[in-house]
Order: C-alpha cells, then sequence, then structure tokens
C-alpha cells in the first residue's frame, strides 16, 4: 500500500494567509509521515521553477498540480511528471482568470484551458469547504477520480456509501518557517 499526500502549498496566494514557504519543513514532514507520493496544488497558480528544486530535494513522488477555483468552489487538478512547460502555460492562463478573492474559473474554461481531462487527476472538494455544486460535480463525474473530505469521520462514512464519490483525505497544509506540528492527514 502506497501513502500519499495530493494537497499542499508551496506558495501564498490570494487565498490563503500569508507564509513563508520552508522547504526544509516540507521534506521533514514527508521523511516524519513515510509518503511514498506527494502533489503540490497552490491555489491557481504553478511554479515550474520551485517545483523542481522541490523533485530535487525530496525522496518520493512528487506530482504537479494546482487547486483551481472552480464555480464557486475548489478542485485539485494533478498532471504527470512530463510536458511540465505546458502544463505551467495552462497553469498561468489559469491564474490570469484568477486575480481577486471570490474570482473562479467555470467548466467550459476548465475544458478549454487543459483539454481533455482525462489526462489528469481531478479531485474536488466534496465533503470539504468550499465543495463543488452538486450540478458541477455532475458535469465533471466522469473524469472525476475522487471526493476530498476534511475528516476521518466523513471518510469512514462515505466510503461506506456506493452512491458517493470514492473518498480521500489530505493535509492541505502549508509548509513554512517556524512549523513545529505536522499533519495526520493523508490518504
Amino acid at each position: 500500500m502506497k501513502k500519499i499526500d495530493l494537497h499542499m502549498h508551496t506558495i501564498s496566494t490570494i487565498s490563503d494567509s500569508h507564509f513563508e514557504f520552508s522547504l526544509e519543513k516540507l521534506k521533514e514532514y514527508v521523511e516524519l509521515a513515510e509518503l511514498d507520493a506527494i502533489a503540490i496544488t497552490n491555489h491557481d497558480i504553478f511554479d515550474l521553477a520551485q517545483f523542481n528544486e522541490i523533485c530535487e530535494a525530496l525522496n518520493c513522488v512528487v506530482f504537479p498540480g494546482i487547486e483551481i477555483n472552480l464555480s464557486a468552489g475548489h478542485l485539485l487538478l494533478i498532471s504527470e511528471n512530463h510536458d511540465l512547460e505546458d502544463f505551467q502555460l495552462k497553469a498561468t492562463e489559469v491564474a490570469k482568470k484568477v486575480v481577486a478573492i471570490g474570482d473562479s474559473i467555470n467548466v467550459d474554461d476548465l475544458m478549454r484551458i487543459f483539454g481533455n481531462l482525462n489526462n489528469y487527476l481531478l479531485i474536488p472538494h466534496y465533503e470539504k469547504k468550499p465543495s463543488l455544486h452538486t450540478e458541477t460535480i455532475k458535469r465533471l463525474k466522469d473524469v472525476i477520480s475522487a471526493g476530498e473530505v476534511d475528516s476521518p469521520k466523513k471518510f469512514v462514512r462515505m466510503s461506506k456509501d456506493e452512491t458517493e464519490l470514492t473518498p480521500v483525505i489530505f493535509s492541505d497544509m502549508r509548509f513554512y518557517v517556524g512549523m513545529t506540528k505536522f499533519p495526520t492527514r493523508q490518504t
């Protein structure tokens, strides 16, 4: 079995409280939690230079991703580790549309920017705020891989209900200088 955390932040954006990223704290977390894979999923941006620095520093698989403000909810979009320059360009298109608090893209924008969504792992906030609306989830149901929840209780409840999305739980952490406690939420 593999242990993963596919939701973590390394850049402070308009959707975050300010923090100063610490690569050493991220590295410490990955080692202590014994993670096999992570994804960097900053809000509406992707920084290829920082991503490459993180990949070089960590001893686990690191996937490129972005947490997109989509139709008033959040969607994790995670890519594979190839053609990263193209992924950077697509993330930049999202960043140009989400410039202020409350901005988001819609499903048509998402499909236009990223093309074939089957090429990505799509994980909406599901039982976690801000959740994607039911209509948005229905529209993307064929390409959604799982639904992110915010508590072990929701994870257990949803895993027993075949009508729900497959639940996943991640840290949604910001790794900052001076950090002393690490999350225990990984899938």
